[in-house]
């Protein structure tokens, strides 16, 4: 018994540190962030965050005091409740099926931003995938 619970709890342990290690970089943030804000004034409006791949209702959730931009937490907050809604099975992770309906259409794209080949992306492979594909 004694074996069966280190066991479960060395599996509960590894899935949140590869949970963790599914978040995108601050380095990722930030070069995502910089090419969305592409005025440069530090914010992110409703119109670059379109551009981006940020759906109009990510954006407003995301953007809880209703100031008509995100800085950089509230962007990451709209990447975040876009990929979640993406995913209804809610593994962590966005087949290519899930992936398009989130914005990420191009194949080259998604296969590009899945350095791992497993087929699938996680936040932050999603977040480099929008990256990819902003106009």
């Amino acid at each position: 018994m004694k074996t069966i619970l280190t066991a479960l709890a060395i599996a509960v342990v590894s899935s949140f540190a590869s949970a963790a290690a599914k978040e995108p970089s601050p380095e990722q943030v930030d070069a995502a962030f910089k090419k969305a804000d592409t005025d440069g004034n530090g914010t992110v409006s409703l119109a670059e965050a379109r551009k981006f791949g940020i759906t109009k209702k990510a954006f407003e959730k995301a953007n809880p005091d209703k100031d008509g931009s995100l800085d950089k937490q509230e962007f990451l907050a709209a990447v975040r409740y876009q990929f979640e809604k993406a995913n209804p099975d809610k593994d962590g992770t966005l087949d290519r099926k899930e992936a398009a309906k989130a914005g990420v259409k191009d194949k080259k794209i998604f296969d590009a931003a899945d350095p791992d080949n497993d087929g699938t992306l996680d936040l932050a492979e999603y977040l480099d995938a929008l990256r990819m594909s902003a106009k």
